[in-house]
C-alpha cells in the first residue's frame, strides 16, 4: 500500500492456532518497522490487542513523519507464545 508523509499507517496482524481459530500469544505480540536503508523507525514495540472481544487481533498505529524518507518500509510482526515464535513480514511504500 502507498502512504504519504504525515499519514498514519495502521499495521495489523491476526494470530490463530493450528486450527485457524483466533488466539492471543501467551507471551507477547511485537512490531518492528524499518525504512529501506534499514534504519529502525519502530524497534520491537508491543502491539495493542488481545482484548476479550477481539482475541488474536493486534494493531499498531504508526504516524509517518512529515520528512519521512520516500521508499519501501518493512514491517515485522513477532508473536511469542512461550518458546514458540512466529514471524510475519509485510511492507508499505511512502510516496
Amino acid at each position: 500500500m502507498e502512504f504519504h508523509r504525515g499519514e498514519t499507517v495502521i499495521c495489523s496482524a491476526s494470530v490463530t492456532d493450528g486450527s485457524g481459530n483466533p488466539k492471543d500469544p501467551s507471551t507477547s505480540m511485537k512490531i518492528t518497522i524499518t525504512d529501506f536503508q534499514n534504519g529502525f523507525e519502530v524497534n520491537d514495540q508491543a502491539m495493542t490487542g488481545g482484548l476479550p472481544d477481539s482475541e488474536g487481533e493486534y494493531y499498531y498505529d504508526y504516524t509517518l513523519d512529515v520528512a519521512a524518507l520516500k521508499g519501501y518500509y518493512t514491517v515485522i510482526y513477532k508473536a511469542t507464545d512461550g518458546t514458540r515464535i512466529t514471524i510475519k513480514e509485510d511492507r508499505f511504500e511512502v510516496v
